[in-house]
Order: C-alpha cells, then sequence, then structure tokens
C-alpha cells in the first residue's frame, strides 16, 4: 500500500511547508507531487494535507502517516550508510589513537586482531596521552581513540574498569587492602589527571586519607621515580606489564576497596555505528587478556 517515494514525499512537503518548495526540493514538477499526494491520500483512506490559501498543513491524521514516514526514512537512511560502511570497510585507514599505557602494552594484539578479523582494513595507531586524544578526536585527526573519559559506567563508549595496583620497587603480597596502601608515601599524578581522580574518589568513599608525597605529571616519570625508591604509586597492569615482567617493580591488587579506572572508546562523528562497535568489540576482547599470574 505505502512504498518509500511517496512516504519521502510527504515528509519533503512537511519540511518544506508547501508543494511548489518540496517540488524544488526534490526535482520534481509540482503536479507530479501533487498527483503523488493525492494517491496516497487515496491508499490510505483519509487526507493527509490541508492546502491553505499559502501552503499545506498536515491533518491530524496525516501527523500520524508523517511521524511513521520519518521513522521509516531514517531507518532507511541508517542502512544505507551502514551498507555504504561494509563496502568502505574493505579500504580503510582506521587512525586509533592509544593512551601510552595501552600503546604500550596492547598495539601488538589490537594490530593482530584487527588484521584477522579485519582484514581489508590499514589501522594506523597514535600513541597520545589522554588529552591530546581529546583534542585529536575533537579536531577530527584521529577516527576513534581510547582514552579516560568519556561516558558513564553504563555508556556505550566504555571499554572496560581496569582494576589499579600499589606498585612498589621492593617486595609486596599479591594483594594489598586500601588503608595499608594509604601508609605508603605515594607518588601520584596532579589532582585533575582522570587516575589521580579515581583514586581520590575511591580513598574518599571509604574514608581513607592518602599519603601524598609527590606529584608527577607523567607516566614514565612516576614509574623512573618508584624504580629510584622515591615512593611507592597506584597503576593499572598494563601501565606497568614490562617492568613487572622483567621484574623492576612488584604489584600489589589494591582490594578493600577494589578501585578501578574506566577506559573508553570515543570516536569522531565520521565513524559509523557498525565500525565503531567492530573496534568497541575487539578492544573489549583485548582487554581482558589482564595476567592472571599479578592477581
Amino acid at each position: 500500500m505505502l512504498d518509500l517515494r511517496r512516504l519521502r514525499y510527504l515528509v519533503a512537503i512537511a519540511e518544506c511547508g508547501s508543494m511548489s518548495a518540496a517540488a524544488r526540493r526534490l526535482g520534481i514538477a509540482q503536479p507530479a507531487l501533487s498527483h503523488h499526494i493525492t494517491e496516497l491520500e487515496r491508499l490510505v483512506g483519509f487526507p493527509v494535507l490541508h492546502r491553505l490559501a499559502r501552503g499545506v498543513q498536515t491533518t491530524e491524521k496525516g501527523e500520524v502517516l508523517l511521524s511513521h514516514a520519518r521513522a521509516i526514512m531514517d531507518r532507511v537512511h541508517q542502512a544505507e550508510t551502514e551498507i555504504r560502511a561494509i563496502g568502505r570497510l574493505d579500504e580503510r585507514v582506521i587512525r586509533l589513537s592509544l593512551i601510552p599505557s595501552w600503546a604500550t602494552a596492547f598495539t601488538p594484539s589490537i594490530v593482530s586482531e584487527v588484521t584477522r578479523s579485519m582484514p581489508g582494513i590499514s589501522l594506523r595507531v597514535i600513541e597520545a596521552r589522554n588529552e591530546e586524544s581529546l583534542r585529536l578526536i575533537g579536531m577530527g585527526k584521529v577516527d576513534m581513540a581510547v582514552t579516560l573519559a568519556g561516558g558513564s559506567a553504563a555508556a556505550d563508549d566504555l571499554i572496560v574498569d581496569e582494576t589499579l595496583y600499589a606498585v612498589s620497587a621492593k617486595p609486596v603480597a599479591g594483594s594489598m587492602p586500601m588503608k595499608e596502601v594509604a601508609k605508603l608515601d605515594l607518588i601520584l599524578p596532579p589532582k585533575d589527571n582522570p587516575l589521580r581522580i579515581s583514586v581520590d574518589k575511591a580513598a574518599e568513599r571509604v574514608g581513607i586519607s592518602l599519603n601524598v608525597t609527590m606529584e608527577i605529571d607523567g607516566q614514565d616519570t612516576i614509574k623512573r621515580a618508584v624504580s629510584a625508591g622515591l615512593g611507592a604509586t597506584i597503576l593499572s597492569w598494563n601501565s606497568v606489564a614490562q617492568e613487572l615482567h622483567t621484574g623492576g617493580l612488584r604489584a600489589a591488587h589494591i582490594v578493600d576497596p577494589v578501585i578501578y579506572r574506566s577506559i573508553h572508546l570515543l570516536r569522531n562523528k565520521d565513524v559509523d555505528d557498525r565500525t565503531f562497535l567492530l573496534f568497541r568489540a575487539l578492544l573489549r576482547d583485548v582487554a581482558k587478556r589482564e595476567p592472571a599470574s599479578i592477581l
């Protein structure tokens, strides 16, 4: 009974407010457009437009049909976008920005998984600190960015909530209660750093005051200071994976309470839903590979 062309014509008329303006937008003659609307009204069994002295207006029943027409056209547009994306996915360069801890720990796995599951994709990985990643995604310089900033824990951009560890150059137990972590001479990022915000909030929730003896803005510099015996710090496992493997640093899983930092995948406006969801699923899978040996 209904066809997409006439529904598209109805939406155009409603948006333009007149038959003549809609005909110009659609690139068809006004008599032809009027004929299609008359046929549409005949098929649905009621008038969809009031013909006014100046322009047209949808009838009450026409508003119901218009609402469905808009929803249908939106779905058609979404389908066309995703179908085009399927074709482009075989010949696209995806620029992916990773925060340093992820770039160091996960780049080989990410590249391997993209090569295996998306053979037509050419992946370009850019290592950038959180603030730089946000700037790059905002300017459209990268397609997607793994960052410490995103929506709520339930947002669709969440990749993983990473548990945090007390990191020291000295031997530590496999786990450490938060109240014991608070006794350490801690070297942490400044208060506006996303990881520091997570740590401070967790301590505040349980009424613990942390002994922060030094603030350093830079993960590598913090690790060098800890390696030199100047104090301990709090980081995710992938931030210190290499040092844990070589024995240069030790890590204790923080408990009572367990604390987290949230990792998100942001995208620029040109990245379609299908590509975003494919990469989000891939990165979530990679993020599960936390070695049990340091838990």
